[in-house]
C-alpha cells in the first residue's frame, strides 16, 4: 500500500467501527424506568434517617415515666448542696 491510502484505509475502519455500534440497541438496553423504580427514595426514607438513626424508635425505647421514676429529686439536690 502506498503512504497515501494508509489515511484513507483508517478512516474507513473507524466508519466501520461506528457503524458497529448501534446507539438506539444501547440506549434501549439501559431502562432508566425500571432502574428509577428499584430505587424507591420513600422506602429508603422510611428505614434510614439522614444519618441512619431512626429517631422515632429510640424517642419510642426511652420510657420517660421510668426514667423520671428513677431519679430521687431529693437525693440529686443533696448532692447539688456538697
Amino acid at each position: 500500500m502506498s503512504k497515501k491510502l494508509l489515511p484513507l484505509m483508517f478512516c474507513l475502519s473507524c466508519i466501520s467501527v461506528a457503524q458497529a455500534v448501534d446507539y438506539q440497541k444501547l440506549s434501549e438496553s439501559v431502562d432508566t424506568q425500571k432502574a428509577t423504580e428499584s430505587v424507591d427514595q420513600k422506602k429508603m426514607g422510611e428505614a434510614v434517617s439522614a444519618d441512619g438513626v431512626d429517631y422515632q424508635k429510640a424517642y419510642e425505647s426511652v420510657d420517660t415515666e421510668k426514667a423520671a421514676d428513677s431519679v430521687d429529686v431529693n437525693k440529686a439536690r443533696e448532692a447539688l448542696n456538697y
